[in-house]
């Protein structure tokens, strides 16, 4: 389990003893959300400094993948990513193929 943390940190934690495994530092300011990828290898963790940091669970060590940019600067690289899905997928409405209309016009 991984926490948020006003002390600028993330925690990881087991589960099954309750004790802490790991502090991962990089943040400059509080913590106040983290999130595990799906396949549970990163942990994504957001900041009020402005940030959004990847954590690397594997090889044995964490790494932080990345430590700079802005929250716009994930939005504009998250919609470019989606941008086709969102244009082709037929399922996805029309009200929501234009959600990243206006953010990212980078080509990734």
């Amino acid at each position: 389990m991984a926490s948020a943390s006003n002390d600028k940190t993330v925690k990881l934690w087991n589960t099954a003893t309750g004790k802490e495994i790991t502090t991962l530092y990089g943040h400059s300011n509080e913590v106040w959300g983290v999130a595990f990828s799906p396949d549970s290898k990163t942990i994504a963790s957001a900041s009020n400094d402005n940030t959004v940091k990847f954590w690397n669970m594997y090889p044995n060590h964490l790494k932080n993948l990345i430590i700079s940019g802005s929250l716009n600067d994930l939005m504009s690289y998250s919609c470019n990513r989606l941008h086709v899905y969102l244009q082709s997928n037929p399922n996805v409405s029309d009200r929501d193929r234009r959600g990243c209309d206006g953010i990212g016009t980078k080509s990734n």
